[in-house]
């Protein structure tokens, strides 16, 4: 079946339909804009307030991996203190007594504390502590400083995966679950856009078909007016004539409304201000077409479950739960912690000779050993290990519904656009046989050979036809947008470029 543009048959009153829309919009002066489909998806893209709250979320995702990040920043750890003790004298039977004492101390601290990736904490720390004893006061003060490095690196539990690495790797994949977000939004908004674009050159060529019933039932009256004045028509003609005037009007009044609203969803769309553009009338440059489309079910499959956002996200939620169950896991295993440290001291009555000690490694110390933690029972492990797995099956079965789900929605815009298809067609031809029988059925009238109500019948006949093909050409159109939403295609469709930061 051939197919082609749709056109008005009523070019000579588009100065009447344009004064009409401006009054059906409610401005007597509007400004006429033309755009193309690409130019109201730019500015949906650029202006549509849905997208430009949904591009934070991939912001904040970022700002939240980087926080749980920070589990990895070192510490800087500085403290100051000192201490005094003082101890009575001591009497002991058959012995001297022990004099009383006093004991001062001060310590300063500096430390380092970090984890590293794989699990290992460490603990870089410089004391210089100083003392006196009044037992010795002659000594003076004694400086002990130290340099030390301690580590504690797990061997079962937290060994494979922690706290830290887990958190990490879940907001990692979040990041990309919110990019999923933003092109589904963008993907829904894209193909609002264009539905509503559709919808408004629909309306607009509705306004002009009904235009013309208005004018043909308008000047259709006046013929008959003259031919009951000259006595070759009943005055019943005459009035049948006159219902089919007002019944047109109020027909033109609801597709004017009609149209309003078509523009005003599609300048919500594309706008972050409607008092800005209230004046201004939006006037698609595209016309209705069918182009013929070969549909392959089983690839519109293949795309949807690579492509859409939502089986994406389904694919990511999984991946996350696979991270918890490791982590879930790795829990129930006892803590068993290798520990070790190494360390210089030095000891002087001078801070500058006991420091010397540590640059000469006079006094070294170091350790090494395991620290066993195992629990008795171990329930809180066991049960968070439960419902991890126990929410991976809902998961799983979450994907295999939305898969369903996109499969069906393919299935059912595949028999929806080639239902429109053959609808065009059919309602073409209706179109043109319907002007066929209008214009035969004008010329038995002029011939005395047929009633005024069988063209008024045929008019009515050929008006609706109009607006039928109009409607199909609309619905085949829209219903390949939503194959494209349903296939996850719309940005390659529509040509879109999207940049998520």
């Amino acid at each position: 079946m051939e197919m082609k543009n749709y056109r008005s048959q009523s070019r000579h009153h588009l100065g009447c339909f344009s004064a009409i829309v401006a009054l059906s919009i409610g401005s007597l002066v509007a400004e006429t804009k033309p755009v193309s489909l690409d130019d109201c998806v730019k500015m949906a893209l650029q202006k549509n307030l849905d997208i430009r709250i949904a591009f934070y979320s991939p912001r904040q995702a970022l700002s939240q991996l980087r926080q749980v990040s920070a589990a990895y920043d070192p510490s800087l750890q500085f403290s100051a203190g000192q201490s005094f003790t003082a101890q009575p004298s001591l009497a002991l039977p058959g012995q001297a007594a022990l004099p009383g004492a006093e004991a001062w101390r001060e310590s300063y601290t500096t430390a380092i504390n970090g984890l590293v990736p794989w699990g290992t904490s460490y603990n870089i720390g410089f004391d210089v502590p100083r003392s006196s004893d009044s037992v010795r006061p002659e000594s003076g003060f004694l400086y002990n400083p130290s340099l030390r490095l301690r580590m504690a690196q797990p061997l079962l539990k937290n060994f494979w995966i922690d706290q830290p690495r887990m958190m990490i790797a879940v907001n990692t994949l979040n990041i990309r679950r919110t990019e999923q977000d933003v092109q589904d939004l963008v993907i829904t908004v894209a193909t609002q856009v264009a539905l509503a674009y559709h919808d408004l050159i629909a309306a607009r060529e509705s306004v002009k078909v009904q235009t013309k019933a208005v004018e043909t039932s308008e000047r259709r009256l006046v013929e008959q007016k003259k031919r009951v004045e000259v006595g070759a028509l009943a005055p019943l003609d005459e009035k049948r004539s006159e219902a089919e005037v007002f019944r047109t009007r109020a027909d033109l009044l609801r597709t004017q409304g009609s149209y309003g609203d078509a523009l005003t969803r599609l300048r919500t769309l594309t706008s972050d201000n409607l008092s800005e553009i209230d004046g201004v009338i939006l006037d698609p440059t595209q016309t209705l077409t069918a182009v013929p489309m070969a549909f392959d079910k089983k690839d519109s499959w293949h795309k949807a479950l690579i492509q859409r956002p939502d089986v994406q996200r389904a694919t990511l939620s999984l991946e996350q739960q696979k991270i918890r169950s490791r982590f879930a896991h790795n829990q129930l295993f006892p803590q068993l912690d290798l520990t070790g440290s190494y360390g210089l001291n030095g000891f002087d009555h001078h801070i500058g000779s006991s420091l010397d000690n540590i640059g000469a490694r006079d006094f070294p110390n170091h350790s090494v050993g395991l620290v066993l933690n195992f629990p008795l029972s171990n329930r809180g492990a066991r049960e968070s290990n439960k419902q991890v797995k126990l929410e991976r099956e809902r998961l799983l079965l979450d994907f295999k519904r939305t898969e369903q789900g996109a499969m069906r929605e393919i299935d059912i815009s595949i028999r929806a656009a080639k239902t429109q298809f053959e609808r065009v067609g059919a309602t073409r031809k209706q179109r043109e046989f319907a002007t066929q029988a209008l214009d035969a059925e004008e010329k038995k009238l002029a011939n005395g050979k047929s009633t005024s109500f069988e063209v008024l019948q045929l008019q009515r006949d050929l008006t609706q036809s109009e607006s039928d093909e109009i409607s199909a050409l609309s619905e085949y159109n829209k219903e390949l947008y939503r194959l494209s939403q349903a296939e996850g295609d719309t940005l390659n469709k529509l040509k879109i470029l999207l940049d998520i930061q």
